[in-house]
């Protein structure tokens, strides 16, 4: 009955949003002028409003004790007086070579096991507006908000983006890994995974991007690098997305969640990414090897987001994708 009731208020709401002539624009930018460039949120499926359960903010931040060493005098930094196009330039030395090539990542960057990248910070005598400067420029393609058929909230590209392309960071509280097992909602969490010492999370549950509504997708289209810029505690990276291939305007983004992810999270609901490449479908999580493919996973990166909307209820995150 529950069924039903449910599924009858959706075609009404979907009705009332076609007969108001399609999307509805919800905010005219999500981050509220904090971005270069204005984030939409646009609702063409259902009457839910823009995402308020939040505060936006462009870069991370700290609300509970994390001892991030900024301490200039240990930053290495580069002497260039050109654009650091030279080989000796030793902030592209630190990340095995500049990787930027006109602002994006080369076709040749490895994706399978991403290298950490050392943007030239504020200590570098080099300019502004040096190559080897790209995330800490912040969002310079246009991104939309919008509420998926499927999986709640995602976010799109509104503009043909080249492969390489800095998208967003992933932006959110550092918190010790400690802090994160206290806190009772694991929905945001975003494990950086370093090797090197104790282990942090970002959260974007209460402050956060843009990066916190994007969708997992079996064909994903972007990636998660590790960046360094005003800081070299390795502890600490900034988690940017870089796409990983050609994205058409219009094109939901998404990166893999990893495995390990869904080896806990396909107990509570499946993928609903639609890829006829999909390996965490309902189908195939009751197939052996999904669990085989799980077990025997690895991944630079220790993923923990399902980032549900506040909008995706208990009830139909049972059957739904995890949303953004």
């Amino acid at each position: 009955v529950w069924t039903a009731l449910n599924t009858n208020k959706k075609l009404t709401e979907a009705r009332r949003v076609r007969d108001c002539g399609g999307e509805r624009v919800l905010s005219r930018d999500i981050s509220r002028g904090y971005e270069a460039v204005p984030i939409t949120c646009v609702n063409g499926v259902d009457s839910e409003p823009c995402p308020e359960n939040f505060k936006y903010i462009p870069d991370n931040c700290v609300t509970s004790p994390v001892n991030i060493n900024k301490d200039i005098t240990h930053l290495q930094h580069c002497s260039c007086k050109d654009n650091c196009s030279s080989s000796n330039c030793v902030c592209g030395q630190l990340s095995l070579q500049c990787w930027y090539d006109s602002g994006r990542l080369p076709l040749d960057f490895c994706q399978r096991e991403p290298p950490v990248l050392f943007e030239c910070n504020h200590v570098c005598s080099c300019w502004r507006t040096c190559r080897n400067r790209v995330v800490q420029n912040g969002i310079r393609v246009r991104l939309q908000l919008y509420r998926t058929q499927t999986m709640g909230w995602g976010v799109r590209a509104m503009q043909d983006i080249p492969q390489g392309t800095f998208i967003c960071e992933y932006v959110g509280e550092v918190i010790s890994d400690a802090e994160a097992d206290k806190r009772e909602n694991d929905s945001f969490l975003f494990t950086l995974d370093d090797k090197v010492g104790d282990v942090h999370c970002i959260d974007g549950r209460l402050y956060g991007n843009i990066g916190r509504f994007i969708n997992h997708l079996c064909e994903p289209n972007i990636l998660a690098v590790r960046v360094f810029t005003m800081h070299q505690d390795l502890r600490f990276p900034r988690i940017a997305f870089f796409s990983s291939r050609p994205i058409k305007s219009g094109d939901q983004l998404g990166f893999d969640y990893g495995d390990h992810y869904w080896k806990v999270k396909s107990k509570y609901f499946s993928c609903q990414c639609g890829s006829l490449k999909c390996r965490h479908s309902a189908a195939s999580i009751q197939t052996p090897d999904h669990a085989a493919c799980c077990c025997d996973a690895s991944s630079s990166f220790t993923v923990c987001p399902v980032l549900v909307s506040a909008a995706a209820s208990a009830a139909t995150a049972a059957t739904s994708a995890s949303a953004a």
